[in-house]
């Protein structure tokens, strides 16, 4: 399995570009003998067509010349956002259903993706470790949340819904959707995780409809303390959702290939803690995880697990013009989303019979992009000119130039110097970064000893290590980054 590290890409520099070309032909020598398998005895509507397609490929040239000004989000030396490398089988698999245009709301619409789909629920129930349950695929993970919270309300009815300072900006956003009034958010520790005293302090003056821990917080990746949040479920009763959408595909790494859970050592790329909260992730009551991020698919697939079946009949929905088929599965009626492409499902099915998701699928994948995110915190652990913000629970590092002594504007100065020539700021950067802003209330625990008494937000270097090219050829990408980081602030004059 080794090989699926290379050929299951196109590429950095488009190496398998050819072995694509071959497969799309392949999707299409196929689509085509399926089409004329229908209704053979009907004659073409094509007989008098004339062949011109000059329009089409008019508007095609001026469409990628477009095309020119994007950002390699593809390549190595791009870590700024959660973004990689498209699979062959998410292209193959998306095109192939693509071009009949399933629609998954109804079997109806799309009986054979809706198979498709429902099979890939069971294999990431599987993933997670829910043994029960059911879910789906959304467009993404903030829809997949809103859901989720609708369903919890509906279901519990009352009670304040909790999550960090560090969650996604979506939950605010969700609770005012939905109409809650009661939310509060929790501080974090040191390392962005959700400060369970403070958390509790808050249980025991107004009970908790929710509790939402982040299992990848987007800004840090960092990991809540899921088995303390566990002890307080037990405690004080509350519905704990955890939003994987960033970091739930990363517990193949301790899959084997019969899905059991391999045991901690010391080789894996991961901390203690990290490998426990995601030994725990199946103790969760219902959870959000985005295939369009850890899980290797284009952007567009979102999904959410609900170990208790019963929380989607509070959103049931019927039509009376569709959902004709009852004794199959009409995921629409279950859903927020109504007409869903059936083409993702397809994707999702086709990448993971070709990427299993254990250790040695989606895992092997997951645990070079861990590497890398180890090899640079320790790279810059060792480094005079930059020091980590925190140890990073997952493959997203934070970190900023070594600021002892100085107050937050001389920081922040030396920062935004160096993003500006290392972001898509820059004309032509050697490597892409993004940052990290922190409030002045966070920055005052996150870094006590910075001055800011002139009360500005703090800012550090942000890098998302999800590509797994950056843990491959001895991290050969990882140390080009360290070293340009390095020199880039030698010639930095403040």
């Amino acid at each position: 399995m080794d090989n699926i590290l290379y050929s299951g890409f196109i590429g950095p520099k488009a190496e398998n570009i050819e072995a694509l070309r071959i497969l799309l032909n392949k999707v299409l020598d196929h689509q085509r003998t399926w089409r004329q398998s229908f209704f053979i005895e009907d004659d073409s509507l094509y007989k008098n067509f004339k062949n011109d397609f000059s329009s089409i490929e008019k508007e095609l040239d001026l469409f990628l010349q477009k095309y020119n000004s994007n950002t390699p989000f593809f390549h190595p030396r791009y870590s700024a956002q959660m973004l990689k490398d498209t699979t062959l089988p998410t292209i193959i698999g998306y095109l192939a259903f693509m071009l009949t245009n399933p629609n998954n709301h109804a079997y109806e619409g799309g009986p054979v993706t809706t198979d498709m789909e429902m099979a890939v629920v069971s294999w990431l129930k599987n993933m997670i470790g829910y043994k029960q349950g059911w879910g789906h695929l959304t467009s993404g993970g903030s829809l997949a949340n809103t859901e989720a919270l609708w369903a919890i309300r509906d279901y519990y009815k009352s009670g304040t819904v909790y999550f960090s300072e560090v969650s996604h900006y979506s939950w605010k956003r969700i609770c005012s959707i939905l109409r809650i009034p009661q939310y509060e958010e929790v501080n974090v520790d040191k390392n962005f995780r959700m400060d369970l005293n403070q958390l509790e302090e808050k249980l025991e003056h107004n009970p908790a409809l929710a509790v939402i821990a982040n299992f990848g917080s987007t800004g840090t990746g960092s990991v809540d303390d899921i088995e303390g949040l566990l002890q307080l479920k037990n405690k004080y009763d509350f519905h704990l959702h955890v939003d994987a959408a960033y970091g739930g595909f990363l517990r193949t790494i301790i899959l084997d290939e019969k899905g059991a859970v391999i045991p901690y050592k010391e080789t894996l790329p991961i901390s203690d803690y990290a490998y426990k909260q995601m030994f725990l992730l199946n103790e969760s009551d219902s959870i959000t995880i985005d295939p369009h991020k850890q899980g290797l698919i284009s952007y567009g697939a979102g999904a959410v697990l609900y170990k208790n079946e019963e929380l989607r009949s509070v959103i049931l929905n019927t039509a009376p013009y569709t959902y004709h088929q009852l004794d199959k599965p009409n995921i629409g009626m279950f859903s927020f989303e109504g007409s869903r492409p059936g083409a993702m499902a397809a994707a999702c099915y086709l990448t993971y019979k070709v990427f299993p998701l254990n250790n040695v699928g989606v895992g092997k994948v997951a645990y070079n992009s861990l590497k890398a995110s180890k090899e640079f915190y320790n790279m810059i652990e060792d480094s005079d000119g930059f020091k980590n913000l925190h140890h990073p629970d997952l493959d997203l590092n934070c970190f900023y130039v070594n600021s002892d002594l100085r107050s937050a504007t001389v920081h922040n100065e030396y920062v935004i110097n160096l993003y500006k020539q290392l972001s898509v700021e820059a004309k032509n950067p050697e490597f892409i970064l993004s940052k990290f802003v922190m409030t002045p209330e966070l920055s005052r625990r996150i870094l006590p000893n910075l001055e800011n008494s002139s009360n500005e937000n703090v800012i550090a270097l942000r890098s998302v290590f999800m590509k797994h090219w950056n843990g491959l050829d001895e991290n050969r990408y990882i140390k080009m980054l360290v070293y340009t980081l390095n020199r880039k602030l030698s010639e930095i004059k403040i």
